[in-house]
């Protein structure tokens, strides 16, 4: 996940949404997460083999109903790397958007541990007061264990986030392409 909050002013957050971005802050945007995926994730052997049967339909001069068949495909297979990178860059722009800021509370962090059993980091739980009715709850993943607890420690962090479920909601200082959001285990 990109840095999102590292794309605008700070002092845009400090407005009452909704907030004016700045105007090439979507291209910027999409430039991020398509930088952050590997190559792979869009051009997987699938994608490849329907570019070189593509070139070589236009070398032999081949019907049209078959490059129709063709590009319907490919266009199939890249409708889900596609549809992912809409709504994720949909949902950040939303939140800087039309995101309020205000204090999590840090409900616990839960250490986390990799497939062989070393540590990796650790959960820091939140409750997010997003109306006098309505609390958001989720984790955000920290690489560093020991940063975790650090930033617990205080019971409270400046967040953005969305007024709506699921709760979108990113810190507002620290926030990186290491941390993971996440909502919270039923």
């Amino acid at each position: 996940m990109p840095d999102v909050l590292g794309l605008v002013d700070r002092n845009l957050l400090e407005q009452r949404p909704p907030r004016r971005l700045p105007p090439l802050f979507l291209p910027n945007l999409v430039g991020e997460y398509l930088l952050e995926q590997p190559a792979r994730n869009y051009f997987d052997p699938y994608v490849l083999i329907g570019l070189c049967a593509a070139g070589l339909m236009f070398a032999l001069q081949v019907a049209p109903m078959l490059w129709l068949l063709l590009l319907a495909l490919l266009a199939l297979r890249l409708s889900g790397p596609c549809w992912r990178l809409c709504r994720d860059v949909r949902e950040d722009y939303l939140l800087l958007r039309h995101g309020v800021v205000v204090t999590a509370h840090v409900l616990g962090v839960r250490p986390c541990r990799d497939a062989a059993g070393h540590p990796a980091g650790a959960y820091l739980d939140c409750a997010i007061p997003i109306t006098r009715r309505r609390t958001s709850v989720g984790s955000v993943w920290m690489p560093d264990a020991a940063d975790a607890l650090r930033v617990s420690a205080a019971g409270r962090l400046p967040v953005i986030c969305l007024a709506r479920a699921p709760g979108t909601w990113r810190l507002r200082d620290g926030d990186g392409p290491h941390l993971r959001y996440e909502p919270a285990r039923q």
